[in-house]
């Protein structure tokens, strides 16, 4: 049976045990390099802002969210494995994150995306986020960042 959406599995919160699964789609995903300890100090900070995505007992996105001050959050890593993209895995996980800002009273999100990333810059387009500002030479190998926002 071939899914075409993320209706079929369960967002909740990380677990320890899910953290191998996490390094794996972050390693397959994404071009920054993300530690085992870096992510436990991410989960540490604000244990309810990281979620995970599952279809059965295999994770297939995760989504992890940090307090940028009293008022803002901010979106630091969101990884869907490759063979479940384009389901609605990853707006499933930004729509749970951004209730969970609701329900804190967070008065907006913003979150950083590379340049040439014409898919995920789209993808917050559609969510609503608009880009703010470019920052020089953002990740380790110097690319350029955008920085985009919402109000919630």
């Amino acid at each position: 049976m071939a899914i075409t959406n993320a209706d079929y599995g369960t967002i909740r919160q990380f677990d320890g045990r899910d953290l191998d699964r996490i390094l794996e789609i972050a390693s397959a995903s994404l071009s920054e390099y993300y530690s085992e300890a870096l992510i436990m100090d991410l989960y540490d900070e604000w244990p309810q802002a990281f979620l995970v995505y599952t279809m059965g007992r295999e994770i297939q996105g995760f989504i992890i969210g940090s307090r940028f001050s009293p008022t803002e959050a901010r979106i630091l890593i969101l990884a869907v494995d490759q063979q479940f993209r384009n389901m609605g895995i990853g707006g499933a996980l930004m729509q749970a994150f951004l209730a969970l800002c609701s329900r804190n009273n967070f008065m907006s999100v913003k979150l950083e995306v590379r340049t040439d990333n014409d898919n995920a810059i789209n993808f917050y387009r559609k969510l609503g986020f608009v880009v703010t500002s470019r920052l020089k030479a953002y990740y380790s190998d110097s690319s350029d960042a955008y920085t985009m926002w919402k109000i919630l």
